[in-house]
């Protein structure tokens, strides 16, 4: 691969990361139309909520996907998540 590919490549993956945001247990929100950190003030609670409630680890990164998605943050995969 010639280095100017190698450039642009590595530039559109750091610009990938203005767009999203990701979570300590690797959930990812946001994408090019909603800016992953536009969801901060959620991911805050949320993360809180894990603490306040005592989650077990193995289920934590489930919670906060569905705690994100009750807040109003798109995720891909809703099922099993309750308002």
């Amino acid at each position: 691969m010639k280095p100017a590919h190698l450039l642009w490549l590595a530039l559109a993956l750091s610009g990938c990361a203005m767009w999203t945001m990701t979570d300590p247990y690797g959930n990812v929100y946001g994408d090019w139309y909603n800016h992953g950190e536009q969801y901060r003030w959620a991911l805050d609670g949320c993360e809180h909520e894990v603490v306040d409630r005592s989650i077990a680890n193995p289920l934590r990164k489930r919670f906060v996907q569905c705690c994100m998605w009750r807040h109003g943050v798109p995720i891909e995969d809703p099922t099993g998540c309750s308002a």
